[in-house]
C-alpha cells in the first residue's frame, strides 16, 4: 500500500495516489495510518477511526497507472507535428525558441511534410484506429508560412483516414486567416496573456506595437463559431501578481474552457533577456488564487506539474506517439526541441524524415533519452506527485550537463506546492474526502 504523509498547517494530509484518496487528518490519525499501510491489513479494533477508514475505502486495491510503449526499436506514431517554420510576427519577451531571431528563415518543405502525413496515418490505418492527429507548432508561428500550411491541411484532409487537425498559435491573423481557420481546423491552442497592458508588454509585435486587440478579434471568431479551444498563459515573476485579474480577464472575455498557465521558463529569449520567473512560492500562492476563480466560472485552469487527477508513468506521448518533424526535416522527441542549436538537442533528435516517407532513426539517442527519462523518474519515486508528473518534464528539467537528468531543483517544488494545494481543494469539495475527481467546486 502507498502511503503519503504530507504535512499540511498543524495536520497532515494523508494521501493514497494510486487508490485516488485523500484526507487530511492529525498527528494521531496519521500514525494510524502509517501503521495499516506497513502491515496492509484492516486494523484489529472496532473504534471510530477504523470505521472512518473502512468507510472512505482506505484499504481498497491500489489502481495501475497508465502505461505508455516506450521500446527504442518500436517507434510507429499516428500523430503528426510538424514545426513549419521558425519564423514569428511576435518577439515575445520569453520565447523559450527565440521565434524570429534575425537571420534565421526556415520553412519545412511540403514533400517532408507529406511524408511525414503519410506515416502516421498509415501507421494509424495499421493499428485500427478510427483518425489520425496533425497538429502544427514549433519555435516559429505556424500561419507565417500560411501557404504551406493551407497546403498541409487540405492534403490531410485527403487521407484515407480521418484526420483531426489542431493549431498551436499566437492567434495574430488577418481576417481572412481567421476565417479559413475556423472552417478548417478542430482544434485551436492559443497563446495569450491576457488584458491588453500585459499581453502588449509580454507579448509585442516584431515591429514592437501592441498585439492584443488581434488575438482579441481571432478569439471573438472563436467564440462566434465556438470552436474548440484552449489558452495558454505565460507568467513572469513581473506578472506573477495578476494571475487572479488575468484569469478573471479571460473568464469574463473569452469562451475558452481550459487556461493552462505557466511560468516562463529559463530557455531562449526568457534566458538571455533574464526574464524566466524565479519566484516559484509566489506563483503557487497567486496560481492557486486564479484557480478559484476559473473554479467559480466553472472553467479547467491547470500547470503542467500538478496533475493529482492523473496517474501515469509518463509525463507526455511525445516520445511515444508522436512524430515531431523540424523546419530542416529532423526528427524530435519534443515539441519545445525545435532547433538543432538548441542545448538539448544531442539528447532529443534522433533522425530524419525523408521524402519517400521513411525515417532514418538513431535508436541509440531514443535509447539513451529513455534509460534518462526512466532513470530520472525513478529517482523521484519517494515523492508524492511520482504518479502525476513522472518525473516531470525532460526538456525543462535536464540539463547538458553530465546528469543533468537528475538535477531537483525549483519545478520539483512547485509542482509539489500546486499539488498539495490542489489536493486540499479537491479535499474540501469532496466534505473531507477526495475520491479522484479532477476539479474541485467553486468556491
Amino acid at each position: 500500500m502507498e502511503l503519503h504523509l504530507i504535512p499540511y498547517q498543524d495536520k497532515f494530509i494523508i494521501y493514497r495516489p494510486l487508490r485516488r484518496l485523500a484526507f487530511i487528518g492529525n498527528q494521531a490519525m496519521a500514525r494510524l495510518c502509517e501503521h495499516l499501510a506497513a502491515v496492509d491489513a484492516p486494523p484489529a479494533a472496532d473504534d471510530e477511526a477504523s470505521r472512518f477508514l473502512q468507510a472512505v475505502g482506505f484499504f481498497a486495491e491500489d489502481e495501475e497507472p497508465t502505461a505508455g510503449s516506450a521500446s527504442p526499436a518500436f517507434f510507429q506514431p499516428t500523430i503528426g507535428v510538424l514545426l513549419l517554420t521558425n519564423t514569428c510576427n511576435l518577439r515575445c519577451i520569453y520565447c523559450y525558441a527565440h521565434g524570429g531571431r534575425e537571420g534565421a528563415k526556415e520553412r519545412l518543405p511540403f514533400a517532408l511534410a507529406s511524408a511525414a502525413m503519410d506515416t502516421v496515418c498509415r501507421y494509424a490505418i495499421e493499428r485500427k484506429e478510427d483518425h489520425f492527429s496533425l497538429s502544427f507548432h514549433g519555435g516559429g508561428e505556424p500561419t507565417t508560412a500560411w501557404t504551406l500550411l493551407t497546403d498541409c491541411v487540405a492534403y490531410a484532409r485527403r487521407a484515407p483516414l480521418p484526420a483531426r487537425i489542431n493549431l498551436t498559435s499566437n492567434g495574430v491573423w488577418t481576417e481572412e486567416q481567421r476565417v479559413w481557420i475556423v472552417d478548417n481546423l478542430d482544434k485551436v491552442s492559443l497563446s495569450f496573456d491576457g488584458p491588453p497592458a500585459i499581453q502588449n508588454r509580454q507579448r509585442p509585435t516584431r515591429s514592437g506595437s501592441g498585439s492584443h486587440q488581434q488575438v482579441a478579434d481571432s478569439i471573438a471568431a472563436l467564440d462566434r463559431r465556438g470552436i474548440d479551444y484552449g489558452i495558454r498563459v505565460t507568467i513572469t515573476d513581473e506578472s506573477i501578481v495578476n494571475i487572479p485579474a488575468i484569469v478573471e480577464y479571460l473568464c469574463q472575455e473569452t469562451g475558452a474552457g481550459t487556461f493552462q498557465v505557466e511560468p516562463a521558463f529559463d530557455h531562449g529569449r526568457a534566458r538571455i533577456d533574464g526574464v524566466a520567473l524565479a519566484q516559484h512560492a509566489a506563483f503557487a500562492e497567486a496560481f492557486m488564487a486564479g484557480y478559484d476563480i476559473a473554479c467559480r466560472h466553472r472553467r479547467h485552469m491547470y500547470y503542467s506539474g500538478a496533475r493529482p487527477w492523473l496517474l501515469t508513468d509518463r509525463f507526455c506521448d511525445a516520445i511515444t506517439k508522436a512524430l515531431i518533424v523540424g523546419p530542416d526535416g529532423f526528427l524530435s522527441s519534443c515539441y519545445e526541441i525545435c532547433d538543432r542549436k538548441h542545448e538539448l538537442a544531442r539528447d532529443f533528435i534522433f533522425g530524419d524524415m525523408r521524402t519517400n516517407g521513411t525515417m532514418r532513426i538513431d535508436t541509440s539517442i531514443r535509447r539513451s533519452l529513455l534509460a534518462k527519462i526512466e532513470e530520472r523518474r525513478q529517482s523521484c519515486r519517494s515523492c508524492f506527485c511520482f504518479h502525476h508528473c513522472a518525473g516531470d518534464c525532460p526538456s525543462k528539467t535536464f540539463s547538458h550537463q553530465p546528469g543533468g537528468h537528475l538535477q531537483h531543483g525549483a519545478r520539483c517544488e512547485l509542482n509539489r506546492m500546486l499539488t498539495r494545494e490542489l489536493i486540499v481543494r479537491y479535499i474540501t469539495a469532496g466534505n473531507g474526502v477526495w475520491h479522484g475527481q479532477a476539479e474541485a467546486a467553486p468556491v
